[in-house]
């Protein structure tokens, strides 16, 4: 059988990283993602492989990511030199290993390509956005996020299931040999029956995707009057950890804007800062048993009444913004500091604060980001957190929160980058869910740290597919950028500028809808192709080994 020259194996690699990276913002050329995989698909079907084809198949990866996540590594020169590349040496893996899983699929269980091909990248996805706290941006569907009738299918299987079909396209396309005569050497011609056969998947995958999207974007609204009236509060100050007057310029600029918006209206039902935006203001949390600071010169007792104290005057600080100035209930992102004997804990928070001194609720931040608010293996070695301008990790919440606003608006808040991984945000809509109310998901987020990179768009991306799988509307409230109000099918209403201040006043109809066969039943599609593809990584590292065991010598290169 011949082999693929590495030259080759080069450069489709390379033409599929570069389409693949040109179908996403910032270039954001869409239609590109429906033949971007086609070199990595190519590399799938060729008989045998010259030695060096993974190497070259992670470079692949590791150039997609790199240019793809580059914004996310302004914000501080430890990001830059050690998050942002480990992080995309990481992602990097998973073009080798979707390439090898399919071809083990597609050789020696000879399983058809337009098949293997998108149950293996979508098993890959769905291992990506669960293995190490998860990493669920840049999912080969979000480059179709304002392809409205395409990404409603996410509300019956997720994101998971556009990149599915985007993936299916290309593999028949490529299994019809419509790339054949640019690879060398040159693979078996497919047979005429079997081209017709290819093309008609095709245009029956495209029908009755578009046909179900169609259907679900023509279902009315329920036609209901009321309305919620949200303040999304936009400022932007990017991150630094070299400006000691951040956070104190932060908040003053946030109050600021929300003295403006509520000064010639009072009909504002909430309002909403972004992540963290409280600036050097802080809720405490006080345990009965504290522990001192070492050095300290006070008692025990002394320093829990001066936490106390401070607890005591940020939340008189708070009731005096929403009874008195602002007149309106408030979402803000703020930071929690708990003091009790195990020292102190952080998290981040989204504090609901309510009229007439009602008592308030706090979601607090479930999801950590990796060398964002964590570094991995942190907690063996602390010393890791010096390289880094965290100083240490974030404390994880209890888990998801319902905020009732009135008797029939319930926010299901998440935090930061929280909505771009699925599973998390459908379990926090599960265990919120209230047929009797408008369930609205909510997102506090500080983009600052990218400053204003394509990372911004990647990220409101990730917020329309999650309305579109649950169905429900989103608000976001981004400093930065981008806040926004999305509907229930993903689209966007109202997006707020790019590194910019603004205030966007929206009217959300208050409108009840069933949960969405993805809110019942979860990932079911995708996993059960996450298992597949360990199952296809097992066997291609178990039967290597057993061919040794079985022969004294193993010559030339493995064809799987």
């Amino acid at each position: 059988m011949p082999t693929m020259s590495l030259r080759c194996v080069a450069g489709w690699s390379l033409f599929s990283a570069i389409a693949l990276y040109l179908a996403f913002p910032p270039v954001g050329l869409w239609p590109l993602a429906w033949i971007a995989t086609f070199g990595w698909l190519a590399i799938v079907r060729a008989d045998r492989l010259p030695r060096r084809a993974g190497l070259t198949l992670y470079a692949s990866g590791a150039i997609f990511w790199l240019a793809l996540l580059y914004g996310v590594g302004n914000s501080h020169w430890a990001t830059r030199l050690f998050g942002w590349p480990t992080l995309c040496a990481y992602l990097a893996v998973y073009t080798p290993l979707f390439v090898f899983t399919c071809r083990t699929a597609v050789h020696r269980f000879k399983i058809p390509l337009v098949i293997a091909a998108p149950i293996c990248w979508v098993g890959w996805e769905f291992v990506r956005a669960h293995f190490a706290t998860g990493f669920a941006v840049g999912l080969l569907g979000h480059t179709q996020a304002a392809q409205l009738p395409l990404i409603q299918i996410s509300n019956l299987i997720g994101a998971y299931g556009v990149s599915f079909v985007v993936l299916a396209v290309a593999a028949a396309l490529v299994d019809a040999g419509v790339i054949d005569r640019w690879i060398r050497p040159q693979t078996t011609q497919p047979s005429t029956t079997y081209r017709i056969a290819m093309l008609t998947t095709i245009v029956v995958l495209l029908a009755a995707t578009l046909g179900y999207g169609w259907n679900q974007l023509a279902i009315p609204a329920s036609g209901s009057s009321q309305t919620l009236t949200a303040a999304l509060v936009q400022g932007s100050i990017d991150t630094s950890f070299e400006d000691p007057t951040q956070g104190e310029r932060t908040f003053e600029q946030y109050v600021k804007l929300t003295d403006e918006v509520t000064r010639d209206r009072d009909d504002l039902d909430i309002i909403l800062w972004p992540e963290t935006t409280m600036g050097n203001n802080a809720l405490i949390v006080v345990d009965e048993d504290v522990e001192v600071p070492p050095g300290a010169s006070m008692t025990a007792e002394k320093y829990r009444e001066l936490l106390v104290r401070y607890r005591d005057d940020y939340l008189a600080m708070l009731d005096v913004f929403a009874n008195r100035r602002w007149r309106a209930p408030l979402l803000l992102g703020t930071s929690t500091l708990r003091y009790g004997r195990q020292g102190m804990q952080v998290y981040n928070s989204a504090l609901y604060v309510p009229l007439d001194q009602a008592p308030q609720l706090r979601y607090d931040k479930t999801h950590p980001v990796m060398f964002g608010e964590y570094v991995p293996l942190g907690d063996l070695f602390p010393w890791l957190y010096q390289l880094t301008p965290m100083g240490g990790g974030l404390t994880p919440g209890a888990g998801p929160v319902a905020i009732d606003v009135g008797d029939r608006v319930r926010l299901v808040p998440c935090i930061c980058f929280e909505n771009t991984v699925p599973h998390l945000v459908r379990r926090h809509a599960a265990a919120a869910a209230d047929p009797t109310k408008t369930e609205i998901l909510v997102t506090l987020t500080n983009d600052g740290w990218f400053w204003g990179s394509s990372v911004l768009d990647l990220h409101l991306i990730c917020a329309q597919f999650r309305s579109a799988e649950l169905r429900k509307p989103m608000l976001i409230a981004a400093n930065t950028g981008f806040s926004a109000w999305i509907d229930r099918s993903g689209r966007l209403l109202d997006v707020g500028p790019r590194q910019q201040t603004e205030v966007m006043v929206v009217d959300i109809p208050l409108d009840t809808a069933p949960p969405t066969i993805y809110q019942r039943f979860g990932d079911l599609f995708a996993g059960t192709w996450g298992i597949a593809v360990l199952v296809l990584l097992g066997i291609n590292l178990i039967c290597p080994w057993l061919r040794k065991r079985k022969t004294s010598s193993s010559g030339g290169a493995d064809p799987q």
